[in-house]
């Protein structure tokens, strides 16, 4: 069905899409399938806003990273300079591991958060 609704917008040729959240209610397949779709149309020119609060989300084709914390932004500039244990452990206020591999970021919690 995503891929549908990007089909529909990409008919009008945008110079942009804005994706927010896109991939909310999906299962790991789907995501992973919806995400290898928009790196491709990264990978052909077309211009890719993602909204997310996953870091697995962020395709290798993104480069430039915007972060927020209450609506401010805290971070700004090239996605290996704010993915970072230091970046994310101070936006979320508790100590986090980032890992990078094949252009994908992953995060792991290295306390326990409390309720």
């Amino acid at each position: 069905m995503r891929r549908i609704l990007i089909a529909r917008a990409l008919a009008a040729d945008p110079l942009a899409l804005l994706l927010d959240e896109p991939t909310t209610g999906l299962d790991i397949v789907s995501r992973q399938r919806f995400l290898n779709t928009v790196e491709g149309l990264a990978a052909k020119g077309k211009t890719i806003l993602l909204v997310t609060h996953h870091l697995e989300e962020i395709i290798p084709a993104v480069q430039r990273v915007i972060l927020l914390q209450h609506g401010r932004v805290v971070g700004d500039g090239r996605k290996a300079d704010m993915l970072t244990d230091e970046r994310l452990s101070a936006l979320f206020e508790v100590p986090m591991q980032v890992r990078a591999q094949a252009g994908y970021y992953s995060v792991s919690l290295l306390e326990p958060v409390s309720p």
